[in-house]
């Protein structure tokens, strides 16, 4: 999903705002992520595998983040937990031309939550 580029109505500027809360959520959890498991941070943004065995990792790596947080394990980067939490989250702007599908279903989404 990407934020609409001109909004017109207070639902899509509403739309634009949960966007970016959530990217930045995101972005933080990544930031974590990174700093706990260095394979993620060294990958260089890209893990050279199917898409459904980096989903299997990253869900593999959010679990053992958890059951790390709750035992207490601290980072042992020296760069601590909050590598990735300061950085700007500039707002993706592709040269190319959404697909028609994915504009009818950021429509749908803004009209069904945030009319």
């Amino acid at each position: 999903m990407t934020p609409v580029r001109h909004p017109r109505t207070m639902a899509e500027e509403r739309y634009n705002e949960a966007h970016g809360r959530t990217r930045r959520i995101i972005e933080r959890t990544f930031g974590l992520l990174k700093a706990r498991f260095r394979c993620l941070h060294l990958a260089g943004g890209s893990l050279y595998y199917s898409p459904k065995k980096v989903c299997q990792i990253i869900v593999a790596c959010c679990m053992l983040h958890n059951l790390a947080l709750r035992r207490q394990v601290p980072f042992l980067q020296e760069d601590g937990p909050d590598v990735g939490l300061g950085a700007a989250v500039e707002p993706v702007d592709s040269e190319e031309e959404e697909a028609e599908e994915d504009v009818d279903n950021q429509n749908n989404i803004i009209m069904q939550y945030f009319q």
